[in-house]
């Protein structure tokens, strides 16, 4: 179990409306909470059937006297979406980690005949993960948030036991199996990761 007098740690979640933003918030709450942590959290649920902006706070630690950090407080950004985690960097810590999905989709205000090529993104706190390619490539894509919490998993305190409660919270249904497969996909990427450098949250 984690310490339950470590400091509180702050996860910024964002992506577009469809990704399963607030889901996977619900499920970090979930973990958290079985690990006996006090645990926050706030969303904002954007414009979803237009693939709106989406993002959600999940504070965990003790004391919490609120469940929102400003800019430059997250500890770690979880981004589904390249374009997100960019406009959501302000918000991270200066030795902060965002872990980043390596998916492009063009903001709808741009132009029609706009550069849709990705910005420079040389900020070294950001950590690239092909979680869309996973999801794809075992005809899951609305999984991707799934694989998205198995790379934060290796960044945070929680026991395995608190991760496979979570994960079961909420109704069987037929993508148990693919939401289960790309975590540990996640997990496996992350711990890949590590191999350059140390972790944020030592587990």
């Amino acid at each position: 179990m984690s310490d339950p007098h470590a400091p509180p740690l702050t996860l910024l979640l964002a992506g577009l409306g469809g990704q399963g933003v607030v889901t996977a918030g619900d499920l970090l709450l979930c973990a958290a909470l079985h690990e006996g942590l006090e645990v926050k959290k706030s969303e904002i649920h954007g414009l979803s059937r237009r693939f709106g902006s989406v993002s959600c706070q999940v504070r965990v630690g003790s004391p919490l006297h609120s469940p929102l950090r400003g800019h430059g407080g997250v500890d770690i950004l979880l981004a589904l979406e390249g374009y997100e985690a960019l406009k959501q960097l302000p918000w991270l810590k200066n030795d902060g980690v965002a872990l980043v999905n390596q998916f492009w989709l063009r903001p709808g205000a741009a132009k029609a005949g706009a550069d849709a090529s990705p910005p420079p993104t040389n900020d070294p706190r950001l950590q690239w993960f092909p979680g869309t390619d996973e999801a794809h490539a075992i005809e899951a894509p609305r999984s991707l948030n799934y694989y998205m919490l198995g790379v934060v998993a290796e960044w945070l305190p929680f026991s395995d036991q608190s991760w496979e409660l979570a994960l079961a919270e909420g109704r069987p249904s037929a993508s148990s199996a693919s939401n289960r497969s790309l975590f540990e996909r996640g997990r496996s990427a992350a711990q890949l990761q590590y191999r350059r450098g140390p972790r944020v949250v030592p587990r």
